[in-house]
């Protein structure tokens, strides 16, 4: 058996497709964890930079499967009971339509539906991280419905 090496990703680097990540909740006070922050700056570094973000999070879970804003509307605060400076961040991330439009054509088929919710922000789940790893919020950022599995939906 021989090993191979796969070559050393940099940001100059670049890939026909970006990697996937997964990231564990955002919960917001990591933000307040020096290492988690240190770790996700240093992760989003080393990525070549995505030209968008594809965010799906535990904390919207919709019926049928729902695509977030796809222009840049306020940040959902779907937590309670925090400090106020929880609630004053800040995250204008431009919205990805581009990105949206090549999700709905990936997506639609006979029986699974899409829907569009354009006023609906990113939630902690997907911008407490990339507050971390693009603290520019210039990158387009896309978040898609987890789908329920509730069936009464």
């Amino acid at each position: 058996m021989s090993a191979t090496r796969t070559p050393e990703l940099t940001p100059e680097r670049t890939l026909e497709r970006m990697p996937a990540l997964y990231l564990s909740h955002g919960a917001p006070p990591l933000a307040d964890d020096a290492l988690w922050t240190g770790q996700l700056a240093d992760w989003s570094a080393d990525l070549p930079r995505p030209k968008a973000i594809l965010m799906i999070s535990a904390h919207w879970e919709d019926a049928p499967l729902s695509l977030g804003a796809t222009g840049t509307v306020p940040l959902v605060y779907d937590f309670w009971g925090f400090p106020d400076r929880y609630y004053q961040v800040r995250y204008e991330a431009p919205g990805a339509p581009e990105l949206a439009d090549s999700v709905r054509k990936l997506l639609r088929a006979p029986g699974i539906p899409v829907q569009d919710v354009p006023d609906r922000g990113l939630d902690h789940g997907a911008y407490v991280p990339l507050v971390e790893m693009y603290p520019g919020a210039d990158i387009p950022v896309l978040q898609v419905s987890m789908p329920t599995l509730d069936p009464a939906d």
